[in-house]
C-alpha cells in the first residue's frame, strides 16, 4: 500500500509536467534567449580578460577561436536536444529545453555578476 503523500507527490509532479507542456514553445524561446545571452556575455568577459571556466569550451576556444567555439558547442547542444525531443515521450518533452536553458541562464547570471558587479 502506498503512502498518501506518495500519490499526492506523483499528482503534483504530473500537474507540473502538464503546465510545462503547455509552455514548451516558451521554453524553446528561453533556450534561444539564453544561448545568445551566454555567448554575448562570455565573449564580452573574454574581451575584458576573464578566462573560460569550462575546460572543454576553453580547449575548443584555443583550437578554433572563442566565438566559433561557443557557437559550435551550443548549436551542438541544441541539435542533440532537438533530436531527443523528437523521440521523448510527450510528458517528458518540455524537460529537455528546460534542461538546456537553465544552465545557460545560470551561466548568464554568473557572467553578469562577474562583469558588472
Amino acid at each position: 500500500m502506498a503512502a498518501p503523500n506518495a500519490t499526492r507527490s506523483a499528482m503534483l509532479f504530473s500537474d507540473a509536467l502538464d503546465a510545462l507542456a503547455r509552455r514548451e514553445r516558451t521554453l524553446w524561446t528561453a533556450v534561444a534567449v539564453t544561448y545568445v545571452l551566454d555567448v554575448a556575455l562570455t565573449a564580452y568577459g573574454l574581451s575584458l580578460g576573464f578566462e573560460e571556466a569550462n575546460p572543454i569550451a576553453r580547449a575548443t576556444m584555443l583550437a578554433v577561436g572563442p566565438l566559433p567555439a561557443m557557437i559550435a558547442l551550443k548549436t551542438a547542444v541544441v541539435g542533440v536536444a532537438a533530436v531527443f525531443t523528437r523521440y521523448a515521450p510527450p510528458g517528458g518533452r518540455p524537460l529537455i529545453p528546460l534542461a538546456v536553458a537553465m544552465p545557460w541562464a545560470v551561466a548568464s547570471v554568473s557572467n553578469s555578476v562577474l562583469i558588472f558587479g
